[in-house]
């Protein structure tokens, strides 16, 4: 399932270069139970983030799933982690103003789901949680918020699920409840691989990998495995432990020592967030439903207003060029009594698209506030607009009900 071949990982680090990870070779197969060991700046994390699609490797070869993930782009990226991988962090990354229902829901709405309240409310039962799918993640307990991300990652039925120090934030009774989800995971089928530095945590899965200055220096069966008589996917292998290898370059200019700091700090430093250093978040963008919707929402009022302007040239013009009235009138008439229905629909439409997504993914969008004042205006729009049609509706009966009768 998951085959990685001489992968290294390289991290520009002032005048240095830091290998994150060194020459890793990995394999493990469907199914399998793997915990990943190692104290900070191993490059456990590192390994996490290539095995996840959440980065690409500087060299080597990586295949999940039989398919060479070095060449995919972006999209393709954002298309396998979403439908093969479920991730679970130590930190939640729970959306705080989202119900615990809507937070599981999330990869549904990424992948285009329209129907999402019923998958997520079956992957809160299976973590125990169905009682509280309503609540906010600060009305729940660190154990029930990390049991939500659990949900929240088996929510697509993944193959494979990574979890980053799944216990990290919790005390030892909780720790083992969450073990113990995953435990039942890993029964169905499902392939377990998690990133700890507690030993004990480590010895709950079927395999233990432990890392070393970015190189795998130990891979063995657990304690586990060999009380159930479980087969680990691949034999004990001992690595000798490697020398940390560092690249120097010269420097372009001299910089001051307490700019730089040591270079241990700066090892970690690469190796916990290779995000921030690989480079910087993007600013969040305005999205385009919510840039369209407001649009759409003024378009209403717009057109009736050009319908009224249209009513006062035909009245000028009927004299002066009455072919060209009698032609080009109906249509544009038409048209624009279309566009004065279906305009606050759409902005409906687009301003509820655009404050999901905004919700979503506040990092990446803004436009929260447009998408909601279309919202309103076009809705404030369609009701007035529907008790103006059911007035004149209402007169047209009236007149033709009491104009025919006798006076």
């Amino acid at each position: 399932m998951i085959e990685l071949e001489d992968i290294t990982k390289i991290y520009p680090m002032g005048t240095t270069e830091v290998r994150a990870l060194n020459g890793v070779s990995l394999h493990v197969g469907q199914g399998a139970s793997v915990a990943i060991m190692g104290a900070s700046g191993s490059g456990k994390s590192t390994l996490m983030h290539l095995v996840g699609c959440l980065d690409r490797p500087t060299s080597g070869t990586y295949r999940l799933l039989g398919e060479t993930i070095s060449g995919l782009n972006d999209r393709q990226l954002a298309r396998i982690r979403n439908q093969s991988v479920g991730f679970v962090f130590q930190t939640f990354n729970l959306i705080s103003r989202m119900p615990a229902w809507e937070n599981v829901a999330v990869p549904l709405f990424y992948a285009r789901q329209t129907v999402t309240k019923p998958q997520a409310l079956a992957a809160l039962d299976r973590v125990g949680l169905a009682d509280r799918a309503g609540h906010q993640p600060n009305e729940l307990s660190g154990g029930e918020r990390q049991r939500v991300a659990i949900a929240r990652a088996i929510v697509n039925q993944p193959r494979l699920i990574l979890a980053d120090e799944p216990t990290g934030n919790l005390d030892t009774r909780t720790g083992e409840q969450i073990m113990q989800i995953f435990h039942d995971l890993h029964a169905t089928g499902t392939t377990i691989v998690l990133v700890t530095h507690e030993r004990d945590i480590a010895e709950q899965a079927l395999r233990i990998v432990a890392m070393r200055d970015g190189k795998i220096v130990e891979d063995r069966p657990s304690e586990r495995a060999r009380q159930t008589g479980t087969t680990a996917v691949q034999p004990p292998v001992r690595i000798e432990r490697p020398p940390p290898v560092r690249i120097e370059r010269p420097p372009p200019q001299a910089v001051p020592e307490a700019a730089t700091g040591s270079e241990s700090q700066q090892a970690r430093a690469a190796t916990d967030r290779p995000a921030e250093a690989a480079s910087d978040r993007p600013e969040a963008i305005l999205h385009p439903s919510a840039k369209r919707a407001l649009t759409w929402a003024l378009l209403g009022p717009v057109c009736i207003a050009a319908l009224w302007g249209w009513g006062q040239l035909c009245g000028l013009l009927k004299d002066v060029n009455p072919g060209f009235i009698k032609t080009a009138g109906p249509a544009l008439w038409v048209v624009l009594a279309a566009m004065v229905f279906i305009a606050p629909i759409l902005g409906l439409i687009h301003g509820r698209r655009g404050a999901r997504w905004v919700r979503l993914a506040p990092a990446r969008f803004t436009g929260l506030r447009r998408a909601r004042v279309a919202q309103w205006v076009s809705g404030v729009y369609l009701v007035l607009l529907a008790c103006f049609v059911s007035l004149m509706v209402l007169a047209f009966w009236m007149h033709r009900t009491l104009g025919g009768r006798p006076g």
